[in-house]
């Protein structure tokens, strides 16, 4: 259980920094083209990886 909480605060510590990054950058077009291409790649592998036949 001691470990779960660890890694639990540990990703709840990057999503915070992750946050504040992108707070900082948002205005940023680059971070916005490269967030929606890496979510279309993301989807893309998902949908492949469940569609097989």
């Amino acid at each position: 259980m001691v470990n779960v909480l660890s890694i639990w605060s540990k990703l709840n510590e990057w999503s915070e920094s992750l946050k504040a990054w992108i707070f900082e950058h948002y205005n940023n077009p680059l971070l916005w083209v490269g967030l929606v291409v890496g979510g279309l790649i993301l989807f893309t592998a998902t949908y492949n990886a469940l569609h097989k036949d």
